[in-house]
């Protein structure tokens, strides 16, 4: 698969990310749970901005984002009926398909900030993984930690 590809798919990945996370968030009446659906929000919204250089510098386009968040949309209204547990549980295989993409864009960057950004992306979602094993009781520590230690993340959270 082809890098342009890749971060079409990636920069979507991240909208319709956003787009569930803000979703559920506006639905979950547990303060707690709605605290971690905002923070993972910002996590995607944050991410997905990372990427604004490399469609810039290359003049590619940015895939339907209105679909996509039709689409993330319509999850939604699926899966907001779930138990905490099934929802936070179906984070992992998504994480797991997009940690294979992310890690392919390092590989294919033809520059060092590129690679960086494909980093950022990886980095990303590694730290949305253990966010979900450690809300299950999977992993130790604190779910948000990973995410908040992100210095995209902090960067917005700061500002």
């Amino acid at each position: 698969m082809e890098a342009r590809t890749l971060w079409v798919e990636s920069y979507q990945g991240e909208v319709l990310g956003e787009t569930i996370f803000g979703l559920m968030a506006g639905r979950e009446a547990d303060p707690g749970r709605r605290h971690q659906l905002e923070v993972l929000t910002v996590l995607e919204r944050a991410t997905k901005e990372l990427a604004e250089p490399v469609f810039d510098r290359s003049g590619f386009d940015r895939g339907d984002t209105a679909g996509t968040v039709s689409q993330g949309t319509t999850v939604v209204e699926v899966t907001a009926g779930w138990p905490w547990e099934q929802f936070v549980a179906s984070i992992l295989p998504i994480t797991e398909e997009f940690l294979v993409k992310y890690r392919r864009l390092v590989e294919l960057a033809q520059e060092d900030w590129e690679r960086d950004i494909a980093r950022a992306y990886v980095a990303h979602e590694e730290a949305l993984a253990s966010y979900a094993r450690r809300t299950l009781g999977q992993e130790e520590g604190d779910p948000l930690e990973p995410v908040l230690a992100l210095p995209h993340v902090q960067a917005v959270a700061a500002a």
